[in-house]
């Protein structure tokens, strides 16, 4: 029985070392070989010609740019030098884009999704297990009536725009239900659409 017991742990530790050897032979690529372009992936060298150039218009001076597509967050049109990190504590974004205080200082308010909470609440059922307080496919949306702080992070969905020379043409084309959507969101009314 020992001997048996040999046996499948020498034919066992042969099959993984068998696996973790076939890597580096046939099919193996190459971390600095996972790339289109003949550049090293892991140099800090850029495939741009040149360092990209962000706007250097000031904020509530800038042009309203048209998103990318329909609900898309919106591009940052302006200079966001110094705003830079964002945290909890500091984010220099709501001094303009808060919605009562965007028109004074000409700037975009922040829809209400952006004051709106989609999280469903969570209960903890007799057994000591959790369930979602929702139907399945249900969108819950809680309208908080002020900032939701979960979405302090503002250039984890925004970036500024950025002029730059590529090779590589886009032919990417934008197409909108309706002319207000190139500039406007409407996700409030469409985040349950597709949701079957």
């Amino acid at each position: 029985m020992k001997t048996k017991f040999q046996l499948l742990v020498l034919v066992v530790a042969l099959g993984l070392f068998a696996c973790t050897t076939s890597n580096k032979d046939e099919g193996y690529i190459a971390d600095e070989n996972i790339d289109m372009s003949i550049d090293m992936l892991m140099s800090d060298e850029s495939p741009l010609g040149e360092m990209p150039e962000y706007s250097k218009v000031r904020g509530g001076a800038s042009e309203v740019i048209d998103r990318s597509f329909e609900n898309s967050p919106p591009l940052i049109p302006h200079k966001t030098q110094g705003m830079l990190p964002i945290t909890t504590q500091d984010n220099k974004c709501l001094r303009c884009h808060l919605p009562e205080k965007a028109v004074k200082y000409k700037a975009t308010p922040l829809p209400i999704t952006h004051s709106t909470s989609y999280r469903p609440l969570v209960i903890q059922l007799d057994d000591g297990l959790y369930k979602v307080d929702a139907e399945a496919n249900e969108v819950v949306a809680k309208d908080l009536g002020h900032f939701n702080t979960a979405m302090y992070n503002c250039t984890q969905c925004h970036v500024g725009q950025a002029f730059v020379t590529v090779d590589i043409e886009n032919v990417f084309n934008a197409e909108f239900r309706n002319s207000n959507s190139r500039n406007k969101s409407n996700l409030n009314k469409k985040m349950g659409e597709g949701v079957n």
